[in-house]
């Protein structure tokens, strides 16, 4: 069989995991400026700007501007409707709360969305239950205010940097009252997460349909995330040993699942975004991920871009083969890689050949005129 997937051997970005606390900093009378377009805004200690969110510029005097309703507010940044962006944006500033049984603080963001509009989010509403918190204790003032305490934590996770490992220990505390640990790995079927009834994202396989008639024709199960609650996604993936899929935000869900999940992935280019492997690594998975040579690129509605995959049935049955055979795959894409390097200094050496061949009777009939 021709061999189409190519191992992904280089990440896009960096994969520290740090296992000290992130920063923490507590400021009285910080000043809060709503989202402008035209204006300074952000959060102001007596420093300036806290944090990377917002916009510089004067300010007003912190003695002018009305107080906020008196509680303690926890700085999360800029808020994004996005369960990617939600998981490595926004829940990795809530850290101090992992492990907390005191009084929760209220949710300080900035946003371009509406409030009531986090309330529909059923990822968002679940994973802040876990933390004896909801949407309703959002945050985000329309005016200047002063804050009389405000808590700004850096994040645990730095998108395509690093992250702490206080990271993997809160979304294993969230994702706790979702799944059993008696049923880890409790069905062996394959598991396949696709995006093709995703409406909206960031890149989308152009081709997938024709990818999830072949896996289902072999007995992979199909799942789609976004048909399924918050809840179900992280039972679902605990409850398997091995999950395919193409690399998205639903493969960031296995941080919230039991530890040690088994992951192989289509990649869309032959660099892996690092943030996969700090999530992997926080926890604990094994996971392969493989590009395809051939692969076409053109934009798409509703999504960044979409990626054409050359023969979808055989990329299918080469999925399944190597998912059967994963303890095997570093053996296995080792010998497939030294066999593809053999095979160019091959060519090489026989191009090599013959521009010298070339070279010697091109010098012989100049030698001879």
């Amino acid at each position: 069989m021709t061999t189409r997937l190519r191992r992904c051997r280089d990440w896009w970005g960096e994969t520290a995991l740090r296992d000290d606390l992130p920063a923490l900093r507590e400021v009285a009378d910080a000043i809060y400026l709503p989202h402008s377009f035209e204006d300074p805004w952000g959060v102001f200690g007596p420093d300036g700007r806290l944090g990377p969110d917002g916009v510089d510029g004067p300010l007003p005097d912190p003695a002018g501007l009305p107080a906020a309703p008196d509680a303690e507010y926890l700085y999360l940044g800029h808020l994004v409707p996005h369960y990617g962006h939600v998981i490595v944006d926004t829940l990795s500033r809530l850290w101090p709360l992992a492990g907390h049984d005191g009084p929760r603080p209220r949710l300080l963001i900035h946003t371009f969305d509406p409030l009531p509009a986090f309330g529909a989010l059923d990822f968002l509403r679940a994973i802040l239950g876990r933390l004896g918190l909801a949407p309703e204790d959002l945050v985000a003032f329309e005016e200047p205010v002063r804050i009389g305490r405000l808590i700004v934590p850096e994040p645990a996770f730095r998108a395509q940097v690093e992250a702490h490992a206080v990271f993997g220990t809160l979304c294993r505390e969230i994702g706790a009252g979702f799944h059993d640990p008696a049923e880890t790995d409790a069905d062996h079927r394959l598991l396949y997460l696709s995006k093709s009834r995703l409406a909206t994202g960031i890149a989308r396989i152009a081709n997938e349909d024709d990818l999830v008639a072949e896996l289902d024709r072999r007995g992979v199960e199909i799942a789609y995330p976004e048909r399924l609650s918050f809840g179900e996604q992280v039972r679902l993936l605990s409850r398997r040993r091995l999950i395919l899929g193409s690399t998205g935000s639903a493969f960031h869900t296995t941080i919230f699942a039991a530890p040690g999940r088994r992951v192989l992935g289509l990649n869309w280019m032959p660099a892996v975004n690092s943030n996969f492997a700090l999530i992997d690594r926080l926890a604990g998975n094994t996971a392969r991920y493989y590009h395809l040579d051939g692969t076409r690129y053109a934009p798409a509605e509703g999504f960044e871009f979409r990626w054409t995959i050359p023969d979808p049935r055989a990329v299918a049955a080469e999925m399944v083969a190597r998912a059967e055979a994963f303890d095997d795959l570093d053996t296995r894409d080792g010998l497939a890689r030294a066999r593809a390097g053999q095979g160019l200094r091959s060519y090489a050496g026989a191009l090599r050949g013959r521009i010298s061949r070339r070279v010697r009777a091109a010098a012989g009939r100049w030698r001879g005129a």
